[in-house]
């Protein structure tokens, strides 16, 4: 076992054994629930957020209850082994009420009925054992839903009794009354419990009405329009103009189809140097695990027909590894800092490094934001309009209502910081990060190019920040990966959890990913360098051979050290600081392998992975949530999630990605790309000089392929 994991694991079990369980994170914030839900309600919710007024536990308002509305443990002085059950038979399960329902929306509203659906509040009349059960199910807030509140969509004229009034002088705050007291009545009949409103997404009547497109609609159908026109003259130039016309004129063919496909298909640059064939299959595997958990992730956030099959799956083997999944996207960091260090390291140092490090930054901007910017205008724009349905309104419209609100945040890069709480393409907390760490690893780069000390220095900046994640999660009762994906959460969009924001999507989080790579970079040019051949060390050659299954077993093994339940402290906080950079650990040392030629079945699977899929899967994250939301949103009843779905799903949702992923490089981020160096190269061209004889064949030609770094 390699001495990484052979620590981290003793500290985790010494942990485990030695530490009390630790109380779930504030999850439910009047505020931010407001501020999610702001755009759509018409008429605010009195007391919007269950908190411990509800006294539905049977204690006073004093303290003793947390805002998940479990009882605080350790505040009440109970033992949470004894009052939290962790197994339930079936028949005691389906004796709680369900938790999500759906009438039919479509027919309801075109009978001009009304639709209202919102979330409620759960308490007893008095001492009830159905409750007691239900809040100490519950109470295992790492793999259970929150039973003690229920999610409704109903057709009030179909499911509730007649109104006071008749309903064409129904208000908006009067379907909210019959809205809440129909629920109320129907959990007092069948489980003596009453149910108070704390959320209204929406209240709606009769069929929706068709709106004006206003300014922003309007702008980006111009931007479609603009750029369609740009790709059919390109593209006639190109096919029309003779080789020689086309000389000097390099911009104007810049929205070519035909040159943007070519530069899409063309094939990976090879070097004598190092063998980095294996990076294109690992983009393409690492982006099909980030879809897949993100196709689970969004069947949790929706209303789920069958919470039992669920809540049982969480411990399964192969569901802890799906949701752990997403410390893949430390391989992205360590990729992208690995490549922007080796390129530094084996060129010459021609230019300053205040000149390379805005040339490079620039360079890496218009990689990037072309394409992240017209989908994050079609997302708070046209988006919204692609669709209906029961949880259309607060899964669509609510996050397109963000979008325009802190769209400014993303052209900075700066979503994950600046308000965390809303979430816009919530999958774009990656790019924000990518480029504060990128900008970073520049930095660092430049200063210890050249130096002998950069391995070192490297290296103790990564135990550094390893042991800061450490205290810090220690210190704030931070949670690893699979806790953080809780359902609770999850539902919540992780608005007001602060592992999410402090460790998962900020840069702190991840910068030992991107430290993994620069310390990758930085050695493998040192031993090129050197005499030593590593490649011919068995010792290396074993643990560069066992490294990769190594971090699949410790994506999939370590949450098992949480134990069962709320996990302790001291465990918890061990493991949320150490799972990165284990995790990364173990991929650069199986990448350091692979580039010297270390022979193993994932290096030839991922050597022909494909340089055309690989150049597609930055389109495929930005599209792949919106168009799985959509479709999730649309739904007229609960899904299923369940595995035989969740495989079906993610494999339509990849290929219609990857599909979509194609215009959105051949009409935008490619042209883009070719039209920054034309542009360039235009104002740098050097003044004419007289012919000395030189012939005009001497003139290499413009280089068209992107890179991936």
């Amino acid at each position: 076992m390699l001495p990484a994991r052979l620590l981290a694991f003793a500290l985790l079990c010494a942990c485990a054994h030695a530490d009390s369980r630790a109380a779930p994170e504030n999850e439910y914030s009047a505020d931010e629930k407001d501020d999610i839900f702001y755009e759509l309600k018409s008429h605010a919710v009195t007391n919007s957020t269950p908190r411990s007024e509800t006294n539905g536990f049977g204690f006073e308002n004093d303290g003793l209850v947390n805002d998940f509305g479990f009882l605080n443990a350790a505040a009440g002085g109970l033992d949470t082994n004894d009052n939290i059950i962790y197994k339930l038979s079936d028949e005691a399960y389906y004796e709680m009420p369900r938790l999500f329902h759906l009438d039919e929306y479509v027919g309801c509203l075109a009978l001009r009925g009304s639709y209202c659906l919102g979330s409620f509040e759960l308490s007893p009349i008095g001492y009830s054992p159905l409750f007691d059960t239900m809040q100490r199910y519950s109470a295992n807030w790492v793999d259970n839903y929150n039973h003690t509140r229920l999610h409704r969509g109903l057709c009030l004229q179909r499911s509730c009794l007649p109104a006071p009034d008749h309903h064409s002088a129904l208000t908006l705050p009067a379907l909210e009354a019959w809205f809440a007291s129909c629920v109320n009545t129907s959990t007092m009949s069948a489980y003596n419990l009453s149910a108070r409103l704390y959320q209204l997404d929406y209240c709606r009547r009769g069929p929706e009405r068709s709106v004006p497109l206003n300014a922003n609609e309007r702008g980006f159908a111009v931007l479609l329009a603009v750029i369609f026109g740009l790709a059919t003259i390109s593209t006639a130039l190109d096919l029309t103009l003779t080789d020689q016309a086309k000389k000097g004129y390099g911009w104007a063919l810049s929205w070519s189809v035909r040159s943007s496909w070519n530069s899409l298909t063309a094939p990976p640059p090879q070097t004598s140097a190092v063998d980095l064939r294996a990076f294109d299959g690992l983009r393409v595997l690492c982006m099909l695990c980030v879809i897949i958990e993100h196709v689970c992730w969004l069947g949790t956030l929706s209303y789920i027909a069958d919470t039992r099959s669920y809540e049982q799956m969480r411990r399964a083997g192969e569901v802890i590894l799906m949701t752990n999944s997403t410390l893949v996207v430390q391989i992205f960091f360590l990729m992208a800092s690995f490549l922007l260090a080796h390129k530094l390291l084996t060129q010459r140092q021609d230019a300053s490094a205040v000149s390379t490090f805005f040339k490079t930054m620039i360079n890496r901007i218009i990689r990037i934001s072309p394409s992240y910017f017209v989908v994050l205008w079609f997302a708070s724009s046209w988006w919204e309009r692609l669709g209906g349905g029961p949880q259309w309104s607060p899964q669509v419209r609510a996050e397109a209502a963000v979008c325009r609100r802190k769209w400014w945040t993303h052209l900075l890069y700066l979503n994950n910081l600046v308000y965390p709480d809303e979430k816009c393409l919530i999958q774009t907390w990656y790019l924000a990060a990518d480029m504060q760490l990128y900008a970073a690893a520049l930095a660092l780069t430049l200063a210890l190019r050249g130096r002998r000390v950069a391995v070192p220095v490297l290296g103790a900046l990564f135990l550094l920040l390893t042991v800061i994640c450490l205290v810090v999660a220690y210190a704030w009762h931070l949670v690893p990966t699979y806790v953080v994906h809780r359902p609770e959460s999850v539902r919540l969009a992780y608005s007001g959890d602060a592992s999410f924001n402090v460790l998962y999507q900020s840069p702190l989080g991840n910068a030992t990913g991107a430290l993994a790579g620069l310390l990758l970079a930085h050695l493998h040019h040192a031993l090129t360098r050197s005499s030593l051949r590593i490649a011919d060390n068995k010792l290396f050659r074993w643990a560069s051979f066992t490294a990769a299954p190594a971090a699949l077993w410790w994506a999939a093994l370590s949450p098992l050290t949480l134990g069962e339940g709320p996990p302790g402290r001291a465990t918890a906080a061990t493991l949320a600081a150490l799972e990165r950079p284990v995790f990364t650990v173990l991929v650069a040392l199986a990448l350091l392998g692979a580039m010297y030629g270390i022979e193993s079945p994932w290096r030839t699977w991922l050597s022909h992975g494909g340089a055309v899929l690989a150049r597609l899967s930055f389109g495929a994250l930005l599209l792949h949530l919106p168009l799985n939301k959509g479709l999730l949103a649309a739904r007229l009843a609960p899904v299923q999630l369940d595995r035989q779905n969740a495989i079906f799903e993610w494999f339509g949702v990849a290929v219609v990605s990857y599909m979509a992923a194609l215009p959105l490089a051949l009409l935008v981020e490619i042209p883009a790309q070719r039209l920054y160096r034309e542009l360039t190269a235009l104002l740098t061209k050097p003044a004419p000089v007289p012919k000395t004889g030189m012939d005009k064949t001497d003139m290499g030609p413009t280089q068209c392929n992107r890179t991936n770094s």
